[in-house]
């Protein structure tokens, strides 16, 4: 079933003109005193339209608008272009849950989405839209022999010192046992095990320097609020770094599902990562896996400002670099 309508032949065609036309035809008016009708006439565009835009009329696109306007949609196709060029492009899936992601921080609530999860029309109609500046490829397969990692993180960290090399990763602890075959007396109607034990998940996030230098841990609790206690007597200074960046110990925070999302990781880019790595000079490398919820088009464009480079480490292969 064809979702996208298609115009008829010989229909109206609603626009002969471009938005560079539109704006030289009103800076004719604002700057040369040009009347509308002569700028309407000498740029081909219709009177109405561009006395609307003049009075600040009707400037919406024709038609059903966006959830996104169009900054954020070239945001999250930049965030998708970076990926990329990185060698860990994101499919279509990765780009619904990038929007996903961006309207869960803003706390919007989209009622055309299913939980917030764009559908696959939309992202269908955000590549038509930006066909120009991105578009869906087969991408060839390399193995990670053929792509030669380790030679190419190599080139990315040369002539970058080693307190400016960091390496990330979370870890999810919880305190349930599981279910386990054990040994009982033949017919027991209801094998069970007396232990204490919640349904509890906490994951921790932790970062280190090349040169040895370990950040203070970010730690994410499983809950819907956080309590003043949970916050106490976290590690702070050695062996953590204590400057001044580092000199507030331990950061805390908490999700409904004890893991790390888009949201929190980005909280811990700004409030951990980011305020030691402003104070070192020269470029900065992060290094760490290549979860869809890691970039956002903020941590994207804060490492672009900041001189910071990201390094994704290949599927399966954390066990290797550690």
């Amino acid at each position: 079933m064809n979702h996208f309508s298609v115009m008829k032949l010989g229909a109206r065609r609603y626009r002969d003109y471009d938005d560079q036309s539109v704006e030289g035809a009103l800076q004719r008016v604002i700057d040369d005193g040009w009347s509308l009708r002569k700028a309407a006439k000498e740029f081909k565009i219709p009177y109405g339209t561009l006395n609307n835009r003049y009075h600040g009329r009707h400037i919406k696109c024709n038609g059903g608008q966006t959830i996104f306007n169009l900054v954020e949609e070239r945001s999250i196709l930049k965030c998708a272009g970076v990926c990329g060029e990185w060698g860990f492009p994101l499919n279509l899936s990765d780009l619904r849950h990038m929007a996903k992601n961006l309207l869960d921080m803003q706390g919007r609530s989209v009622r055309q989405f299913n939980n917030n999860l764009p559908g696959v029309d939309w992202v269908h109609s955000l590549l038509t839209r930006h066909k120009k500046d991105i578009t869906q490829r087969l991408a060839a397969n390399i193995k990670r022999a053929r792509a030669d990692y380790f030679n190419n993180l190599e080139n990315t960290l040369k002539n970058v010192p080693a307190c400016n090399v960091y390496n990330y990763d979370e870890t999810n602890l919880v305190d349930d046992p599981g279910r386990k075959k054990l040994l009982y007396r033949r017919g027991v109607k209801y094998p069970e095990r007396v232990c204490n034990y919640t349904k509890s998940a906490t994951t921790i996030m932790m970062c280190g320097s090349a040169s040895g230098v370990l950040l203070p841990p970010y730690i994410i609790y499983r809950s819907e609020k956080m309590w003043n206690q949970w916050t106490e007597n976290g590690p702070k200074s050695s062996p953590c770094c204590s400057e001044r960046c580092c000199a507030s110990g331990s950061r805390y925070n908490r999700t409904s599902h004890g893991w790390m999302d888009a949201e929190t990781f980005t909280d811990w880019f700004k409030s951990a990562f980011l305020p030691h790595a402003e104070r070192l000079e020269g470029r900065k490398v992060l290094i760490g896996d290549n979860l869809a919820s890691h970039f956002t088009d903020e941590v994207i464009n804060l490492c672009e400002t900041n001189n910071i480079g990201f390094a994704c480490l290949p599927k399966n292969a954390t066990h290797l670099c550690h």
